[in-house]
């Protein structure tokens, strides 16, 4: 093993600057006249060699400190402290990935639904409020981007449908009565309600969808809602 050190040959530029400063023993800087000559000690030819290893170490650990929170703070909710880690990492994903606002609005409007439906789940009381405030600013948001763009597909007034259908079974907790909520209910309603009347329907579907209509007009949109689920299927 130890014949084997002699196979050992160090790289080139190593090897250049320790028999230079061992020869030597000190190469002087040069500077202005009148200054005195500084020695170069083997330390700092050492920490000159070694800073950027350094720097790369620095930035290493910042990135998996950075890429850690991102990760935990997938599992937070409303009311924890990492929860605005968790939108931003949202807003950044949908930016990435080409999302219309309205597209992004519906995953983030389930998104807070699901998190709404866990706490509740949990029992993590102290996270409920903060959910349902965030899903009071979504159905916010929502309801305003879809009567400014009324045109949308069945599918996407479908995933809104199903959503709050989602919402009115958390248990412990009634939203169909909050003015924004109530606003997207009313939004969709109307939407779906335009759509299958352009739409061939089967006789059941037409007495179910005139039913929809009388709950429309009488202001109930959520049972309205469960009769157009029921067209659906």
């Amino acid at each position: 093993s130890l014949s084997q050190l002699k196979e050992i040959k160090p790289r080139k530029e190593w090897a250049v600057l320790l028999k230079s400063q061992i020869l030597t023993e000190q190469k002087t800087i040069q500077r202005p006249e009148g200054y005195p000559a500084k020695s170069v000690g083997i330390m700092e030819v050492l920490s000159f060699m070694f800073a950027p290893r350094k720097l790369a170490y620095a930035f290493a650990v910042i990135l998996f400190l950075v890429i850690g929170v991102f990760g935990f703070a997938r599992y937070t909710m409303p009311g924890d402290l990492l929860f605005p880690v968790k939108k931003i990492a949202e807003q950044s994903q949908a930016a990435l990935t080409g999302q219309t606002a309205l597209k992004q609005n519906i995953a983030t409007f389930s998104s807070r639904i699901n998190d709404l439906t866990e706490a509740a789940k949990e029992g993590r009381k102290d996270n409920i409020p903060s959910a349902i405030s965030e899903i009071n600013a979504n159905a916010k948001d929502l309801a305003k981007n879809l009567k400014d763009n009324p045109s949308q597909d069945p599918d996407t007034i479908k995933n809104i449908a199903n959503s709050l259908k989602i919402l009115a079974d958390v248990p412990g907790t009634d939203l169909t009565a909050n003015p924004n909520v109530k606003d997207l209910y009313q939004t969709v309603v109307q939407s779906q309600i335009a759509d299958l009347s352009k739409t061939t329907l089967t006789d059941n579907q037409k007495k179910i969808l005139t039913e929809v209509k009388d709950l429309y007009f009488q202001g109930k949109y959520t049972d309205a809602l469960e009769k157009i689920l029921m067209i659906g299927q």
